[in-house]
């Protein structure tokens, strides 16, 4: 069986997923889709707008075969962390070849990029542009632009970075995979208007915040699933959500500095600030500078509201573990978790199934982070659901 993988966010689903997920298919003539989806927290560093269920059952719909969970805490940290762990749990399904959408499709470039950031000269590049004080995206530019002849700033671009990531990860992991890039059509990455045949997920989410819901190039089954949510929870989910949450763990938060990614100097910064800012997106302004961009404050302000510390990465980043969490599929979907079962991984539908493989979910670091973050979630939202790891089981597609 041929499957080919998606790393995914899906927030929401919409028109132009289910595009590239039918490139996918048509560019790899591959049988099978699997998709490796962030779970409740996007990379973005917030909450996914709804739930990661019904974002996984839209993506089904769409053209996924199956949708696991890419694990806390790396599905809300930078490209690169977010990314290996994605590669890492695709290569559990036995893919034998990866899609993504990007803005530049020379595959030939991505992978000229990906083998070059992995040189010990790219990384010193880094380290002295770095001591200028530049910010990490400015001094990457430098770097390539040092050690590259080519028009390197083709990776520049948010999906571009995301992709020279997974050629890397794949690397990193030896994994011997074809690439099979999908060109992005219509509106960039961050556009915010609603307009031309697709429409990006930014513009999506702003436009569904503020109470509009049509007009929007979305799926069927997405719309749905989004109105389902709104019906159930009152609003959607947004990190603005959590302002007062957020305050209350800064102030009765030990040592700031043990959060991942807060460096000694920003914890003062978020000290003066507190309480100053009726939302979060002011606070991030008001502490933003070269060294901490927009996105990087708010990983870094996500990671204080779910407590995830330096020590916890780390622990993470070295363990991997044996099963896979899936939260939808159809049948050509359990034929691939099938062949990941013989081949010795253990695959969770439903809670029950870590009783199954002899597993203690109590005991497994990664379940009690997931189940913790999950319960985190639902706290702004109407009709909270708690502990909902142990009730909610995969859904499977009869299409």
């Amino acid at each position: 069986m041929k499957i080919t993988g998606v790393v995914a966010e899906y927030n929401p689903f919409h028109a132009g997923h289910e595009y590239q997920l039918r490139m996918a298919k048509k560019l790899s003539g591959c049988d099978c889709i699997a998709v490796v989806m962030s779970g409740n927290y996007v990379q973005r560093g917030e909450p996914a707008i709804i739930d990661k269920f019904k974002r996984a059952e839209a993506a089904v719909y769409g053209g996924a075969d199956i949708v696991i969970e890419l694990p806390m805490p790396f599905s809300c940290q930078n490209a690169e962390m977010f990314a290996f762990a994605a590669i890492r749990e695709l290569s559990k399904l036995n893919i034998d070849s990866l899609s993504f959408g990007c803005e530049d499709d020379d595959i030939r470039l991505l992978k000229k990029i990906a083998s070059i950031q992995l040189t010990p000269e790219y990384n010193y590049f880094i380290k002295e542009e770095m001591k200028k004080g530049l910010s990490y995206p400015k001094a990457m530019a430098n770097a390539l632009e040092n050690l590259i002849s080519d028009d390197s700033k083709a990776v520049y671009t948010p999906n571009n970075v995301l992709a020279v990531e997974y050629i890397k990860s794949a690397l990193k992991l030896n994994l011997n995979l074809q690439y099979y890039p999908v060109k992005r059509l219509g509106m960039g990455h961050n556009d915010m208007e609603i307009k031309g045949p697709f429409h990006s997920a930014s513009a999506i989410r702003n436009s569904l915040i503020k109470g509009s819901f049509s007009d929007l190039r979305l799926t069927e089954k997405s719309f749905e699933m989004i109105e389902k949510f709104y019906a159930e929870h009152k609003k959607f989910n947004t990190l603005n959500n959590y302002v007062d949450f957020l305050y209350y763990k800064i102030l009765t938060c030990d040592d700031l500095n043990s959060i991942y990614e807060i460096k000694e100097g920003l914890d003062n910064k978020i000290m003066a600030q507190i309480f100053r800012h009726e939302n979060v997106d002011d606070l991030i302004m008001s502490l933003k500078s070269k060294r901490y961009t927009y996105s990087k404050l708010r990983r870094c302000l996500l990671n204080i509201l779910l407590d995830i510390k330096k020590v916890y990465i780390n622990k993470f980043m070295l363990t991997n573990y044996d099963y896979v969490k899936v939260l939808a599929f159809n049948n050509m979907g359990r034929q691939v978790f099938k062949e990941a079962r013989n081949k010795g991984i253990k695959v969770i539908n439903r809670y029950s199934d870590y009783k199954k493989y002899s597993l203690d979910p109590e005991k497994l670091d990664r379940f009690q982070i997931t189940n913790t973050s999950t319960n985190i979630y639902y706290l702004p939202l109407k009709n909270r659901k708690m502990n909902s790891e142990y009730t909610e089981n995969a859904v499977y597609v009869d299409i």
